[in-house]
């Protein structure tokens, strides 16, 4: 049969590709990562054992997460853990998107807690060039919806949540991520907010590769950099 695997960050740099069709007699998860690990070598397998700057990878078959049966046609992801709703390919307008959200506020509402996260220009002592982020799009997505929908669950007096996440080749300075909250009153708000960020860096399929002045590093895991070979 055959079935469409796809990488992602520091996968696609050892495989030298960021998809392919592959014909498999496997119907088993781990039988075709076993089939990729005879095809990509020793480092490949390295990545999936962890072996490789401590990160390691998880799979998603269709864009769900233990699944260990494979059938003709399914997209198998290759992903390290995210480096941290909605996807915006672009720039945002930061006090736009802030207006927006803002107009909306029921009456019942009394507050909005604001965070905006912005690339830094030194890393480690570093001068930093750019970010090129790299997104899994579809499952991002779906993800970013259900963020907001466990916070607005989580929190009682929460009233709405907004993420919106940049995906594009970055300079120092500029804006990336935008989570906005109303709230009925201020403590929900910003705990709601300190829980959403995590659960972006941590659960999402976004990457960044950060060009430095010492090299390329893809930051992996919330903040775990694997130097670019």
């Amino acid at each position: 049969m055959r079935v469409k695997v796809r990488y992602f960050a520091l996968v696609k740099d050892i495989t030298g590709k960021d998809s392919e069709e592959i014909d498999t007699r496997c119907s088993k998860l781990n039988c075709l990562l076993d089939e990729l690990v005879e095809k990509y070598g020793p480092r490949f397998k390295a990545l999936l054992q962890g072996q490789v700057s401590g990160v390691k990878v998880f799979f998603l078959v269709n864009g769900k997460m233990n699944v260990e049966e494979i059938r003709e046609g399914d997209e198998v992801a290759i992903l390290p853990p995210p480096a941290g709703g909605d996807l915006r390919r672009g720039k945002l307008d930061i006090l736009e998107e802030i207006r927006r959200f803002r107009a909306t506020a029921p009456p019942e509402a009394g507050s909005m807690v604001i965070y905006v996260g912005f690339v830094k220009g030194i890393v480690e002592g570093h001068k930093v060039k750019n970010l090129v982020y790299e997104a899994y799009e579809s499952y991002t997505q779906a993800r970013l919806s259900e963020i907001e929908n466990e916070i607005k669950s989580r929190y009682k007096d929460v009233l709405d949540i907004r993420i919106i996440h940049a995906i594009d080749n970055m300079k120092p300075g500029d804006d990336v991520i935008l989570i906005m909250t109303l709230g009925r009153g201020r403590k929900d708000s910003i705990d709601a907010i300190r829980e959403a960020i995590e659960l972006v860096k941590h659960t999402t399929g976004i990457w960044k590769l950060e060009v430095r002045d010492d090299g390329e590093f893809w930051v992996v895991a919330g903040n775990t950099r694997v130097k670019r070979e």
